[in-house]
């Protein structure tokens, strides 16, 4: 089934990133242009389950905080960011084998600090509603 969705993700112009550190050991995100935006993705396999079988918050969390960190520090031009803050509200639970996406918007964009939020969606399901800060590193030169 896994690999039926990544097939058809990669139809849909998605690329799969398996990543470095930390996100290489969740699986790698999926990535895709849309319409000048960015959005972000994983298909939630077993080793994302909690002991209810769902989808664990905190792979959902991960997953917000890399997409919110990269489109904050590529949006800004930065070489780095880091984390300040993240507020995550659950909303439905995701069940292994499916696929959730997130469109990170930039609210607020200063020289040190990038405001943002977006909606961790299932199809036409939210799942997770989320706002956060990133500090960002100056650009050296």
């Amino acid at each position: 089934m896994i690999e039926e969705t990544q097939e058809a993700l990669r139809r849909a112009g998605w690329t799969h990133d398996p990543s470095e550190g930390f996100i290489e050991f969740v699986g790698g995100l999926w990535l895709r242009e849309s319409e000048g935006a960015r959005e972000f993705g994983f298909i939630a396999a077993a080793c994302h389950a909690n002991r209810n079988g769902a989808v664990h918050g905190g792979m959902l969390m991960t997953f917000v905080d890399r997409a919110f960190g990269m489109t904050a520090r590529l949006g800004a031009g930065a070489p780095r960011g880091a984390t300040v803050s993240l507020s995550h509200q659950f909303m439905a639970p995701m069940q292994i084998g499916d696929f959730a996406f997130v469109a990170p918007r930039v609210v607020t964009l200063t020289p040190r600090m990038a405001f943002m939020d977006g909606t961790v969606m299932r199809g036409e399901t939210p799942l997770l509603s989320a706002q956060g800060v990133w500090r960002l590193a100056r650009s050296e030169g």
